[in-house]
């Protein structure tokens, strides 16, 4: 009995092994000990790099870079590989999914013949001869951002690994380490003349921001330094200016940064930092309005603890943070408030109007053509409205109890004692 028993598991074990082996002969593509390298690729047969003739072709894709030379994408029993312009096999027949590693501007080469495949649900990275750049990870991005650069260190992929996200240069050399939440450049954005679309643009391609747990970092890939660490709930742009320094200007930007509800910035320039400490910070500006300037002529507009005032480029208190409320400078005056009345100052903190009033603002918006309309301020003093202009002339009396003003009558709409009147605007 013990030994019809041990014949018929032996007669068993032999037909299952034969039938293994008929199997594989049937459908070669069935490897039961498939070889990868340390970074989880597939080795390649002789079998796999043969030329192939019963394909069907995905895509097929013209390589400036290579003297124009073609590579297709091609299919054989719902395998995917890559076939150069004489059928000669590139990239084996063993992935779920190639595609083209590119984006939709057509008019970026920088990953010209660059590949992404699929295999067994990881993607990797192939340049177009078919060598492997990149390990295998759980999702490879295209970041459309770096063809806005030309520098070999702006060129770089987003990955995924274990939930993470990291970033890996054009040879899969891993630059920044797959722990961050979220890894994107720094946006800034335009308006032309005339256009209500505002138009994206990137700060500067080897600029990026790190998110982890929930706080922003700050990431120079031309340098490979970490700027600023994650500990930050934003990095936003501020804007551009000139800095003049001992006979030498320097254009940079200003990123403003924000911890809790302070802010602060950081000159790019110089990597210079002022802390976050206050609750608004406004856009540095010389006279005139102009961006260009000595850091300590350079001020900007502040609130801290309630107050108002302004500070310069080095982080220096230039007019004091002791207003109630507070306007930005526009033809260098800025109108301020204590209690409740209002005046106006110049860039040294000296009064610019000689009265006070409850209300003070100019008639119309810094966007307006008309230069001479800029330069009119509307306010109110002892209940009535009158106009002044930028030196504190008074243009209209003030005996109106409301105001319209009408441009194209170079003049205002009033109500005087309940009744109603055009007035004409004379330059005094």
């Amino acid at each position: 009995m013990h030994i019809t028993v041990t014949k018929s598991i032996f007669k068993n074990t032999l037909f299952i092994f034969s039938f293994l082996i008929g199997l594989c002969c049937i459908n070669p593509s069935l490897n039961l000990a498939q070889t990868t390298n340390e970074d989880g690729w597939e080795t390649a047969t002789e079998e796999d790099t043969a030329p192939k003739i019963d394909t069907i072709i995905v895509e097929r894709k013209a390589l400036l870079a290579y003297g124009g030379d073609s590579i297709k994408i091609a299919s054989i029993e719902g395998k995917l590989g890559v076939l150069n312009d004489t059928n000669a096999t590139i990239v084996p027949f063993q992935y779920e999914k190639i595609t083209f590693f590119e984006g939709e501007d057509s008019t970026c080469t920088r990953w010209e013949g660059t590949l992404l495949v699929q295999s067994r649900g990881k993607y990797g990275v192939l340049d177009a001869t078919g060598k492997p750049l990149t390990a295998l990870y759980e999702k490879i991005e295209f970041m459309p951002e770096t063809c806005q650069s030309a520098r070999g260190k702006t060129k770089v992929m987003l990955f995924h690994d274990k939930g993470k996200v990291g970033l890996a240069d054009a040879y899969g050399n891993v630059v920044i380490r797959p722990s961050y939440d979220e890894i994107e450049f720094i946006k800034y954005y335009i308006t032309r003349y005339g256009d209500t679309a505002r138009i994206e643009r990137v700060l500067k391609p080897e600029l990026i921001t790190a998110k982890k747990a929930g706080k922003y970092g700050l990431f120079d890939l031309h340098n490979n330094v970490p700027l600023l660490r994650s500990e930050y709930n934003s990095i936003d742009y501020l804007q551009d200016i000139k800095v003049e320094e001992k006979k030498k200007t320097h254009s940079t930007h200003i990123l403003k940064i924000k911890q809790g509800t302070n802010y602060g910035f950081i000159l790019l320039h110089n990597q210079a930092i002022l802390a976050p400490q206050y609750q608004y910070l406004g856009e540095f500006s010389t006279e005139k309005g102009k961006t260009t300037g000595a850091a300590e002529n350079l001020i900007a507009l502040v609130q801290k603890e309630g107050k108002w005032g302004w500070i310069n480029l080095e982080g220096k208190e230039v007019i004091k943070v002791n207003y109630d409320a507070a306007e930005p400078f526009r033809k260098d005056i800025a109108f301020v408030r204590k209690g409740r009345n209002w005046t106006a100052i110049d860039r040294n903190g000296k009064k610019a109007l000689e009265d006070s009033y409850e209300e003070i603002k100019y008639l119309a918006l810094e966007s307006e053509q008309n230069a001479f309309f800029k330069t009119l301020i509307i306010a109110k003093q002892k209940g009535k409205y009158g106009i002044l202009d930028i030196e504190g002339k008074t243009l209209l009396n003030f005996e109106y109890d409301k105001l319209t003003f009408v441009p194209e009558k170079f003049g205002f709409n009033v109500e005087i004692n309940g009744e109603e009147k055009f007035v004409n605007l004379k330059r005094k």
